[in-house]
């Protein structure tokens, strides 16, 4: 039986990870702060394993070994804390802790969930353009534990790839993110302020967004950097009237309310090259995806 260890296995895209990792014959050892939250995926194919950042120096003691270490664990993803520099900071060495674990455990590969916005970073470093965003501190720490973890793991002889999350939607994101606002205010009637919408984004659902992971531990080459989203891309206008006509059709809509903080610069990063090296890529139908996450959008308070 393959095994994996997945940290932050009570958030949104870890306990999404966990449960396809069991459907898919692996035993997990699922890492979280608050495992009881794991209460219904209880089986023998799963081991709940109690720990926050600090108690990672005893993981390689409670489990026994693993073949792949996922690493989803991070503090302020979202809201305010994005721009927190001390937490930030933080969460780029509990990442490279969590690597050093990894070896002590005995795992052939570490894998560890990026952000999209690390190619902001990037795109300021390749042309010295200096207009960061508070988002940015998190970005960097992100692209900042990509870079420590990929040296470590070359300095010891173990597989590592980074994935760089799109926008995941669905089921279990009980944040108040803007794709979940957006759906909400359109669920109520309302036409949220939007920008022009011109730029490329994406919105990919999580049953999506697990499968990808998934193939990037079990196949991905090893030391690459993968994108975390669909072959092809589409502008944010887009997306945004789809999901409209989806969640509220008839509602007239109104672009370039808000500037553009951001354009994200995808020539950083190849889209398809997942699909190119494993053979998976998303598939999952997105009037479905925006359906079954507006019905879960309407169990949230805003």
């Amino acid at each position: 039986m393959k095994t994996a260890v997945v940290t932050g296995a009570t958030g949104f895209i870890g306990k999404a990870l966990t449960e396809h990792l069991l459907e898919n014959g692996y035993h997990v050892y699922a890492v979280g702060r608050d495992v009881s939250q794991l209460g219904e995926l209880e089986g023998s194919a799963l081991t709940c394993v109690k720990a926050g950042f600090f108690d990672y120096d005893t993981l390689h003691e409670r489990i026994p070994g693993a073949d792949t270490f996922y690493h989803l664990a991070w503090d302020g993803a979202y809201g305010p804390k994005t721009a927190d520099y001390a937490l930030q900071m933080d969460n780029a060495r509990h990442a490279c802790d969590g690597l050093m674990q990894a070896m002590k455990i005995g795992c052939k590969k570490f894998v560890l969930a990026g952000t999209v916005a690390e190619l902001e970073i990037l795109e300021h470093i390749d042309k010295n353009v200096c207009h960061p965003r508070g988002t940015c501190i998190y970005a960097a720490a992100k692209l900042t534990a990509e870079m420590m973890c990929k040296t470590l793991a070359a300095q010891n002889g173990i597989g590592f790839n980074c994935g760089l999350f799109a926008n995941i939607v669905g089921p279990g994101d009980r944040s108040k993110r803007s794709t979940n606002s957006i759906l909400h205010q359109f669920l109520e009637g309302k036409a949220p302020k939007l920008v022009k919408g011109e730029g490329l984004n994406d919105w990919l659902y999580v049953k999506d967004a697990v499968r990808l992971i998934r193939a990037m531990g079990e196949a991905g080459v090893n030391m690459k950097t993968y994108y975390i989203g669909h072959t092809d891309l589409w502008p944010l206008r887009k997306i945004i009237e789809r999901a409209r006509d989806v969640a509220a059709p008839g509602l007239e809509l109104t672009f370039g309310e808000i500037p553009d903080q951001f354009l994200t610069d995808y020539s950083y990063i190849s889209t398809r090259a997942l699909w190119e090296d494993t053979g998976v890529r998303a598939e999952y139908d997105f009037d479905t995806a925006i359906r079954e996450t507006a019905e879960w959008v309407k169990t949230l308070e805003f």
